[in-house]
This record gives C-alpha cells, sequence and structure tokens, in this order.
C-alpha cells in the first residue's frame, strides 16, 4: 500500500481553530524542518546550548523570536519545541510553534514558512504520516478525531480507550483465534487420514465461535458509541402545560425555555444540548400536543409528533392536575402498535398531589408495553431531586441496553467499524453453520478469510490507499 505524499517538501499548518485566541500553534513536520526554521527563528533562551533550532535535542523547548528573513522584521515572540525523529506524533522531524493567537500573526508566521519552502498541510497529515510511520494503526489514528470531536466525560473516555490501542488488542485477539482454526483447517485439508478427527472439528468450530463472540461484541457496543458521537435524542411531550419546559430547564440544570401557566406556549421544537451522568443527550421540547384551530400552533403540534417518532427514547408527561382520560386516549394513539421500549412515562406536577387517575394511566401505560415510569416536580422552587435522580436513572438505563448483549467496556465510536464487524461476524456464524451442518471444516476456509479480511480494514492490515485517504480526508488540516 503505497501512501506517500508525492511532494516531499516539510508541511505546516494551524493546529488550532480559527479565529482570535490568547495563544495559536502552528505545527511543522518533515525531513529538513528545522533547517527551515534557523531562517526564520532566532533564539532567545533555552536550555541547552543550541544557537540553532535545527540543534536543539528533541522534546526540548525555547523561548524566541520568529522573524520575516527578507527584511528581519520581527512577527513575534514564541515558544517553539522541537522533536526529533523517530520520536516524534510522525515519526520524522517536528516542531510546534507556540504564537500569540491573533489573526494576522498566524498568517504571517505561516506565509514565511511557506515562502522559505515548506508547503500547507493536507487534512489529516501529520496523523496520516504517524499511520505511515507504523506510530498507530489506522483505528487508533480514527481516535484522534474521536478525541477531538467528543463532547461528553463518556465519549472521551471511549475515545481514549480506542487511542491506547485497547480495540486493535480485542480484535487481535479475535485474529489470532482465526487464524488459530485456519491452521488446524488446513492440517486437516493436507492430511486427513490423521487430522480430520471429530476432536479437531470441534476445536475450529470452538476457535470460530469464540471469534465471533468477539466481534459480535464489539459491533454491539456501536449502539452507545452512536449516542457517545450523535447524542442521545430524547424528545419531552405530552398534553399543553403538562410540564415539558420546566423537565427540560431541570434537566439542563437552567433555564432555558419559556414556562408560564399559559396551554401553547411552546409552539415549536426547541432543542438543548446538555450531559446526563457524563451522556451526550439532545434534549427536545415540543408543543403540547392537541387538537388546535390555531395555524401556528398546529404546525407545532406536528412538529412534536415527528420529534416523537425520530427521538431514540420519548418522555411523556402525564400532569397531576390533568384529565387521565385525555392522558390515556393520546397515550394509545401515539404509542399504540409501537415498540414502547424507549418510551419512558413521568408523572410530572407531583407536588400538587397524585393525579386521581394515576391507576388507569398507569394500566393504560402497561397495555402499551411501556415499563418505565418516574414521578418528578420540576418546578425551579420546589424541584424533587430524588425524582429526577430516578429520571436520569432510567435514561442511563436506556444507554446501557444500547450496547446491546456487549459487556466489553470497549465502544465502537465509528459507524465504518460497526459495518465491519457487522459483516465479519456474518460471516463467522457461517462458516460456524457450514461446520455444523457436517459439510466439512475445509469449506469454512474462505468464509473466515473473508472476516479476516474485514477485520483488517479496521486495523488498518487489509486497508488500501484509497480507503485510507477517505479517512484522513476528514481530518483538521493541524492535525
Amino acid at each position: 500500500m503505497d501512501m506517500t505524499v508525492s511532494d516531499s517538501r516539510p508541511f505546516c499548518a494551524c493546529s488550532t481553530p480559527p479565529g482570535t485566541s490568547g495563544i495559536a500553534m502552528i505545527r511543522v513536520s518533515g525531513e529538513g524542518a528545522g533547517k527551515i526554521l534557523d531562517r526564520c527563528i532566532r533564539i532567545i533562551r533555552t536550555s541547552s546550548d543550541a544557537e540553532r533550532i535545527s540543534d536543539m535535542p528533541g522534546y526540548t523547548s525555547a523561548y524566541a523570536e520568529f522573524y520575516d528573513p527578507s527584511d528581519k522584521s520581527s512577527i513575534d515572540k514564541v515558544i517553539i519545541t522541537r522533536y526529533t525523529a523517530p520520536h516524534s506524533y510522525t515519526g520524522s522531524e517536528m516542531a510546534d510553534i507556540s504564537c500569540h493567537g491573533g489573526t494576522a500573526v498566524k498568517q504571517e508566521i505561516l506565509s514565511v514558512l511557506i515562502s522559505l519552502g515548506m508547503r500547507y498541510a493536507e487534512p489529516g497529515e501529520f496523523t496520516k504520516t504517524a499511520f505511515t510511520a507504523g506510530k498507530l494503526d489506522i483505528n487508533e489514528a480514527e481516535a484522534v478525531m474521536s478525541v477531538i470531536n467528543a463532547e461528553s466525560e463518556a465519549a472521551l473516555k471511549a475515545a481514549n480507550s480506542q487511542l491506547n490501542g485497547r480495540l486493535s488488542k480485542r480484535l487481535a485477539e479475535a485474529e489470532d483465534l482465526l487464524y488459530r482454526a485456519m491452521a488446524l483447517i488446513e492440517m486437516i485439508v493436507e492430511f486427513p487420514e490423521h487430522d480430520d478427527t471429530p476432536e479437531n472439528d470441534s476445536e475450529v468450530i470452538s476457535l470460530t465461535t469464540e471469534a465471533r463472540d468477539i466481534v459480535a461484541g464489539l459491533r454491539d457496543s456501536y449502539g452507545k458509541g452512536r449516542i457517545l458521537t450523535e447524542s442521545l435524542r430524547i424528545a419531552l411531550c405530552g398534553l399543553p402545560n403538562s410540564g415539558k419546559s420546566s423537565l427540560l430547564n431541570a434537566l439542563a440544570g437552567y433555564d432555558r425555555a419559556i414556562v408560564t401557566d399559559i396551554p401553547g406556549t411552546t409552539r415549536d421544537t426547541l432543542e438543548l444540548t446538555t450531559q446526563i451522568k457524563g451522556i451526550p443527550v439532545t434534549l427536545i421540547d415540543t408543543a403540547g400536543i392537541r387538537r388546535t384551530g390555531d395555524k401556528v400552533e398546529a404546525i407545532g403540534v406536528e412538529r412534536a409528533r415527528q420529534a416523537c417518532a425520530d427521538s431514540d427514547l420519548t418522555i411523556y408527561l402525564a400532569a397531576c392536575d390533568e384529565d387521565a382520560d385525555e392522558i390515556t386516549a393520546q397515550m394509545k394513539e401515539l404509542f399504540e402498535n409501537n415498540d414502547n421500549s424507549k418510551v419512558t412515562l413521568v408523572f410530572s406536577k407531583s407536588d400538587l398531589g397524585i393525579n386521581p387517575g394515576g391507576d388507569k394511566i398507569r394500566q393504560a401505560a402497561q397495555d402499551l408495553n411501556i415499563t418505565a415510569i418516574a414521578e418528578v416536580s420540576s418546578e425551579e422552587t420546589i424541584r424533587d431531586e430524588a425524582g429526577l435522580a430516578q429520571l436520569k436513572d432510567l435514561i442511563t438505563d436506556y444507554y446501557e441496553k444500547a450496547g446491546g448483549s456487549s459487556s466489553s467496556d470497549i465502544i465502537v465510536l465509528a459507524k465504518r467499524h460497526s459495518d465491519l464487524l457487522a459483516a465479519a461476524a456474518e460471516q463467522l456464524d457461517m462458516a460456524i453453520s457450514t461446520a455444523t451442518d457436517g459439510l466439512g471444516v475445509d469449506i469454512m476456509s474462505s468464509v473466515i478469510r473473508a472476516a479476516l479480511d474485514n477485520i483488517g480494514k479496521i486495523t488498518g492490515k487489509t486497508v488500501s490507499a484509497e480507503l485510507a485517504d477517505t479517512i484522513f480526508a476528514g481530518f483538521c488540516i493541524g492535525k
């Protein structure tokens, strides 16, 4: 697989986001980068005796002046950190230039570097170079962007687990099992008179089954991974004035939605992103669902229905001062003949007492297979912290169940990985069926090879140059 860039000049990019900030960082990499930096950086102070950047030991820093060699004018005072091959992120010569974060400063530094013979980095080229140099495999490289994009504690933990090689190690365990199975199959095919025994056949099936279980468990974990990368979408719905906006504010921890006693205050969906026990969540406050002659409100009601249908989890609020017959009729209309494992019934405004028709509402929920039930008061002055904690536990339980039967704490974050694992698991199921149906373990060989190929596309062992280019094209320019 040839992934080399045709232009071998050192490359550079700003690794911090656009805009003004206190500090920005310009990153450079490639053979000869130090010699180019010697021409535009004057060391003021460093821990070594080096007078030039190219003479600095690796993993040391210097306080220096960055200047334009064309007229010797100073651009900025910077901190430069030097890394030497092969002990750098990319595996080649590297340096990080920390400068002030003004737009003009960054532009001038990059302009000087380009004028001295560097080129602009391609998207993801720093990490792509690290992958090419064998510093990390393809799924660890993808984890770099997962770390960058993580917006919750749980997402960051999962991304770091992948970056630290835990997914690769788990996949290596599955590969080892499959290679052992392949070796036994080869023995059986080559020496059937000695090795085609029930014991060897059983061992091949056992090894393949153990590998299949690893692959299937990782595949199932994407249920959690999708939530961590896209957030858990929770729609709050119910009759008008059932407490949806108050609950949104309580879960968010601050007042985001307007709360009044007037039914119909919320006339459109309102989305808010927050975290619940480290899980990224998008709360969707919807218009109260009712028949209305108001055209604007009617649009909001239709959007509320759609939000409930499209959400990962729906919280239906039944206020303690609402009519039980109206609530149960609406619940039946919204949830009958649906998979209601994603629906939670919440008795809201519990500070007002118990809904006289509470038993009837609970029975309606039971008839609709709605088993998750909580009771809360989310009014700001009398919030029921125990009730909110119970509701948060129900949300967390939904997230945990999204991982399927997987008991592994390794979470697959990328859909690409999930699709490849699903294909590999299906192929291994096919291989096991082939053997258990008495068709012979030798027929398993080609199917197992196909599964190994799909696993290799995750670790990079069988990844094509075209696929690698596609993956790294989605990276930041400076990463």
